[in-house]
Formats: C-alpha cells, structure tokens, sequence
C-alpha cells in the first residue's frame, strides 16, 4: 500500500474501533462483580506492534488513557522475544506503568500465522485486591499495605492459569477470590474476542493494509490535535486546584501547572504542585499522564478524530518526582482519581485564561468510593460497591448534567434492583437530587445527588472516600461555586457525621447519608434566560427564593410554570 486508499484507510481504522467496543461490551457481559459488570469500570483497547493504543473503547479515560503507557512501561522489564499464543502480561503495580492496585491490566499479543499483528489490552477494577482492609484501606501509609503487587509479568496462560500457579498465588490473596477469577477471565473472553476481529481484519484486507492503518490513523490523530491546539493562542498560563486534605493532616493539597502553548505543542509544567502526602491521596505517573491528556483533548469542539496514542504527541509533561502527582515508589495511591481530578481542575483553569469560552466550569469531579464490606467466617468477604457522582459544571452553551460520575471515570450508578438482589445486608433507601445544590450561572452547574443506604445485618463496615467536602466546585467567568458533599451516619436519633475517608464499623438499622455536591457554573448568572429559569422552577431543579437570589427572578403569573414540590427522584 505505497499510495493507501484514504477510504480503505477510514474504514480500517472503523472497523478497529468497532472491535475495541465489543471487547468492552464482552468484558461487561461477561463479568462477575456489580463494578464492572453494572458499573462498567473497565476499558479494552487494540495497540500496534509497538504498543501504541490505535483504537479503544469509549468506556473509562483514564484507563483508556494510560494504556499504551502501560505496555511501553512493561517491555523495559520484560523479554517479548519469545511470545506466542499462549502469553500474556500481567500487572497492576503503579511504579511499573499501572495505576492502582486495584485495577488489573491484561495484554496479549496478536499471531497470523506467526506474524505479530499488534495486542490487545484491557483494564478492569477488582473489588478487593487484599491489603489491610477490604474494599480500601483507608489509612494506609504504604502500597504494599493497600493490597498484592504484581510488577509487569509475562505468563503462559496454558500453564499459569487456569488454576496454574498464577492464578493460584494472586487469588489466595484476595478476600473475593471468585468474583475476582470471574472478572479477570472475562477480561480473557474480551481480549479473545479483540484477537478473532483483527486476525479477520487481516484476512480480509491483508497484514501490510491493516498496520499501514494502525499507523495512519495515529498520525491522523496527531494531525488533529495539533490543529486544535494551534487555535490556543500562545503564552504560558497558570492554574491551580486543590484536594481538601489528606486522611493524617489537615491541611489543603495544591496541584499547580503552566500551560505552555507554542504553535501545535504544549507543556504542561506541573512545578509547585504539593509534595507526596502519607496517605492514600498520591498520583501515579501513569495517571497523572491520563489526566493531562483527557482535560486538553476534552475542551476541543472536534468530536471527530480517533481517540489514540496520537493525541499525546503534541503534549510534554514535567512533574517533578517526590510530588503528589509523581510519588516515589512505595507510596500508597488507592485514591489517586482526587489528585487525577484536580490535575485536570487545574489544566482546565489555566486553558480557561487562554480559551474561556471552551472550558467548563468545575463540576464535583470527585470519584466517591463507596464500599459496605461484610466478612465470612472462611476468611473472605461480600463487598458491595457503588460510585456515585455529584453534579458537573456549567459551560458556554450548555448547563451542568446532574449527578453523574465525573468524566475521567465515566462510570454508571449500580441499579439499586442489582445492589438489593447481589447485597442482603443493605437496602438503598432514598435517592433523590438535591434542589438548589447547582452553581448558579448564565449556563448553571448540575446538581448533586443524595443517597440513604440502611444496614440489614450485622459486621457491615463502611469505607469511603471523595473529596470537595470542604471546597465546592469553582465558577467560571462570573459563574458562582458549586456545593460541598457531606456524609453522616444516622443511628436512632443520633447523627453521627464523618469526613471525606472514613473507616466506619456500622450496626443494624444504621442509615448512611451520602451527599454529593453539585456542579459550579459559568457566566454571570443574570444574563440568564427567563425561559431557562422558569424550566428549572418547572422540573424542580431550583427554588423561587433561588430564583430570586441568583438570577433578580420575580414570579411570574402561576400558569406559567407548574412548582414542583417534591424530590426529583426519590424512593421510599
């Protein structure tokens, strides 16, 4: 293919995507834990022979984001030279490419006839992964201490799994054993899958048509983003978010850059951000990197070009070693989404002074891990888990979504139908969103979200952690600030309140009450539209007093919009 046809190449490139998302919509099906299967934490993607990610599934971006990282990460420490069929690597460690312990990474090469094609990778969140607590440890001071590590391994799937000694020695240290194996063969089953696609796709087009493919469309990739930033004017920017604390100290946690924009480059320059902190609130690399990426490819208008290993090019990243966003090894990180979340705050602040009118508002932008875990009397453990969102912020041209998980996780609420059913210990009570709890703006933040949880048995503990809980969302060109989260325990008539991370032994007929706050918003909110308030009032989104505060509202005649009184969603 000296003079490709840009139309075989566009449909290559297609049908490359259409294989990653079957593997990801294999992998849900497939799995066995309520987080991936209903949750959907996971991602699945198809890399070049380099180890390049060329197409992936629009599932988790700061998965999806670190894949290729990962890989590149794992051929330092391991010989490749001997691959066949039946390898694999294996590895979850985040001084080695990974991200958490938590989140187990699969690769497996591509064979046609003894040609290397490319691999096929997947991520997926397990619900325990050992450690010191089950679910999370929330005080953890070391990684070893948050769970087992599992440095970039190659295995013989033929001889170490299928109850080979791999399988063996990782799941002896796991308290759900085999809801943890059904998950990880299930990322088997999807990467199954992505090696048939391609070996067709081979097939059909031939090897030389579909790695010309791979590589012109990371080179279309490329091209794109640095169109898109070559419409940033140049300068150098600052910005800063912040992490409430830290579980041992009481004190902010700053994640500072400079956004250096020259022509269709940028570095991002991440001096000043906060030293390492001892608990479980450090950043990896790879995730730091994940988080770079998504907050700069996020505020561009073109939806259109592949999401790949190409978009990075144009990026360089310096964030010195010892920080909270580039620990030294040892360090624990099981938390690490708060720190990704106030990178890409603090990426967006800075890009917010060159291109305001492309960048949101800050939304809740938390990851709120919530886990019930109940041990049994054999050593193991039932855990339930659930992550919920709060409100997203408002931007030019559009408002906030309401109480969604923010956009580097993505991840769906587990249906309470599938958490009763799976959980005997635990009845969700009430979830509603919260009225009033959105930034008011021109184009207002989204709302956050309340959720009661009642306990059913005895030796439930809870253990959370999210953030903002201190410092709302931030508003954005005249936009007023969002709302803070809050979480009690209520216990008769006692109500008992605990902070962001908690460890929390909890007793029948306890009633947990999670709040997420709601999403900051964007211009001054009395430019905005009559029509816009009046539909707010009508869903039930805001108050007349709201109304009147925000936007100089005065009420209309009543036929004009129907109040509504009662919760947005609630169930008794």
């Amino acid at each position: 293919m000296h003079n490709p046809d840009p139309i075989r190449l566009a449909i290559l490139t297609r049908a490359l995507s259409a294989a990653a998302d079957e593997m990801g919509l294999n992998l849900v099906r497939s799995a066995f834990s309520t987080i991936v299967r209903e949750s959907r934490d996971c991602s699945t993607a198809i890399l070049s022979p380099e180890g390049d990610v060329v197409a992936q599934a629009e599932m988790i971006p700061i998965q999806t984001a670190g894949l290729g990282g990962s890989f590149r990460q794992a051929v330092k420490i391991l010989d490749l030279s001997q691959i066949n069929e039946q390898s694999a690597i294996l590895m979850n460690d985040p001084y080695s490419g990974g991200q958490h312990l938590n989140d187990i990474i699969l690769f497996q090469p591509i064979f046609d006839d003894g040609h290397l094609l490319g691999w096929v990778g997947n991520t997926a969140h397990h619900l325990d992964i050992g450690g010191g607590a089950a679910g999370v440890n929330t005080t953890a001071t070391e990684l070893i201490q948050e769970g087992i590590i599992i440095p970039p391994i190659l295995i013989d799937v033929e001889r170490d799994w299928n109850d080979g000694v791999v399988q063996r020695l990782i799941f002896a240290n796991i308290r759900t054993a085999e809801v943890g194996l059904g998950d990880i063969n299930a990322q088997f089953a999807a990467n199954h899958i992505g090696k048939e696609r391609v070996r067709e796709l081979a097939r059909r087009e031939g090897r030389e048509a579909l790695q010309v493919a791979m590589a012109a469309t990371l080179d279309h990739s490329e091209r794109s983003m640095r169109a898109a930033i070559a419409e940033i004017p140049d300068g150098a920017y600052d910005g800063e978010a912040f992490i409430d604390r830290d579980v041992f100290e009481d004190k902010p946690i700053g994640i500072r850059v400079q956004v250096r924009v020259t022509g269709s480059e940028i570095v991002l320059d991440f001096s000043g951000t906060s030293p390492q902190v001892k608990g479980m609130f450090n950043c990896p690399l790879a995730s730091t990197r994940a988080a770079v990426i998504t907050a700069v490819r996020s505020i561009f208008a073109d939806r259109d070009f592949p999401v790949n290993d190409g978009c990075h090019r144009p990026l360089t990243l310096e964030v010195p070693t010892g920080t909270v966003l580039n620990p030294n090894p040892g360090a624990p990180v099981r938390a690490r989404m708060q720190a990704s979340y106030r990178t890409m705050d603090a990426v967006h602040a800075a890009l917010g002074k060159a291109v305001p009118d492309l960048v949101p508002a800050q939304g809740f932008n938390s990851t709120t891990g919530v886990y019930l875990s109940q041990p049994a009397s054999n050593g193991k453990a039932t855990i339930y888990a659930d992550l919920p969102g709060g409100g997203y912020g408002g931007a030019k041209g559009y408002d906030g979504a309401h109480a969604l998980d923010a956009i580097l996780g993505s991840c769906r609420r587990v249906p309470i139908e599938a958490a009763e059913q799976v959980y005997s210990f635990v009845k969700i009570r009430s979830q509603e969103l919260n009225r009033d709890s959105c930034g008011a703006g021109e184009w207002r933040g989204g709302l956050g979200y309340t959720q009661q949880l009642e306990i059913l048995e005895p030796g439930v503990t809870l253990t959370i952690y999210t953030d903002h809980h201190k410092m709302p969302a931030r508003g954005l060109a005249g936009g007023q600030d969002g709302t803070p989260g809050k979480l009690r325990v209520r216990r008769g008539k006692t109500v008992i309140d605990l902070g962001a991370s908690a460890t929390f032994p909890l007793e029948v007929g306890d009633i947990v009450e999670l709040t997420l706050g709601g999403g900051a918003g964007w211009g001054d909110p009395m430019l905005r539209r009559n029509s816009q308030i009046a539909d707010d009032l009508t869903n039930g989104y805001i108050t007349e007093d709201y109304a009147r505060r925000h936007h100089g509202w005065s009420p209309p005649v009543e036929e004009q919009y129907a109040a509504v009184r009662s919760p947005v969603l609630e169930r008794s």
